[in-house]
């Protein structure tokens, strides 16, 4: 019992809190000033609709409790945000950027405003009165719970997906890594990010993809058939990975997708018969097009243009001939048995061009 007393009690020392009531106005000009970072690591992607940011300015107008912010302090002046980054980005974009209202329930009348444009009365309100609590981890807070924090506020809301709570779970250098080669622009390309307001990016897809390599390619032979488990996995014994490690990796990937693209252009990772507006990356071709590839490339090689002809015709031949291959391309990717098929057939398509 003394050992859950003495928990308990670090527990109360290893967390310092201070809490404030803010205006509107204060917390736009905290963003503006750069004392509220609003893309710490740990965050997730923006994913609210203006709709909803506008729902919440309206709830604010009728006064309506909205829940606490929660912010870190990293050093004296500067905050990142724990828990509520959209609110806090609707606050700034409507006070400080010009967006407008819209689909409002009970303020149709001011559908279409901006800040400037509202009446004089509500505009001054939004600047002046506390309409929010702010909760901050003071900077002598143990720097492990804001993460404790923000995986355990975000369990309610909008639910954080798999690779959102990776993102926060496995910080350190690998994490970093996956989302610079998110960036990659063919992978980008592939998956229709034109702008960061495109789902795939505010849900992270793009990020999981590069991790989806890594993790098949490491687990391919022995793997045990719950992907989500495996990249966690991955990501839990190599996110520590040293500067060395990282630079492997990094050329690993890079001259992997660099050839696919070579190789596959624009079908690349998806199927080519298939309509060109609704085309979007499939998991089964990923995993085949890639870790393959990165594997040969192992070998130091240089691949002639000729290969790259016959690598695109013979897996094209290959997947219209070969129905076990071409469902384990398309139909329960995550199955063992599949992934060991298509990634194993692939290899021996390119034993004998390369």
């Amino acid at each position: 019992m003394s050992e859950i007393v003495d928990r308990f009690q670090e527990a109360q020392r290893s967390l310092v809190l201070q809490s404030s009531d803010l205006s509107l106005g204060s917390i736009a000009e905290m963003v503006d000033s750069g004392a509220i970072d609003l893309s710490p690591g740990y965050q997730r992607r923006e994913r609210w609709t203006p709709a909803k940011e506008s729902a919440l300015i309206e709830s604010f107008l009728l006064n309506i409790p909205v829940p606490p912010i929660y912010l870190a302090e990293d050093t004296y002046g500067k905050y990142s945000v724990i828990d509520g980054k959209q609110r806090v980005t609707a606050i700034h974009k409507f006070i400080r950027l010009g967006t407008v209202l819209q689909s409002l329930e009970k303020f149709q009348e001011l559908e279409g405003l901006s800040y400037t444009d509202l009446p004089q009365t509500l505009s001054n309100a939004l600047t002046i009165r506390p309409y929010l609590r702010v909760v901050t981890l003071l900077n002598q807070s143990d720097p492990e719970l804001k993460y404790q924090v923000f995986t355990r506020l975000n369990t309610g809301g909008d639910k954080l997906l798999p690779q959102e709570i990776r993102n926060v779970a496995f910080m350190g250098p690998l994490n970093d890594l996956i989302l610079e080669l998110a960036r990659h622009p063919f992978l980008r390309r592939q998956l229709k990010i034109i702008t960061e307001n495109e789902k795939a990016y505010k849900e992270m897809t793009d990020a999981e993809y590069v991790l989806r390599f890594f993790t098949i390619r490491e687990y391919w032979e022995n793997f045990q058939g719950n992907i989500n488990v495996a990249m966690n996995r991955f990501m839990h014994t190599h996110r520590h990975s040293s500067p060395d490690q990282i630079a492997t990796l990094r050329a690993i990937f890079e001259r992997t997708i660099d050839l696919c693209a070579t190789v596959w252009e624009d079908n690349a990772f998806q199927r080519s018969d298939g309509e060109e507006h609704r085309r979007q990356i499939i998991q089964g071709f990923f995993d085949v097009q890639m870790v393959p590839l990165s594997i040969m490339l192992e070998r130091n090689i240089d691949v002639t243009q000729d290969q790259i002809i016959q690598i695109r015709q013979q897996f094209l031949e290959l997947y219209n001939t070969d129905e076990v291959f071409q469902d384990s391309i398309r139909q329960f990717t995550s199955n063992p048995v599949r992934v060991h098929y298509r990634i194993n057939t692939m290899l021996q398509l390119l034993n004998q061009i390369l």
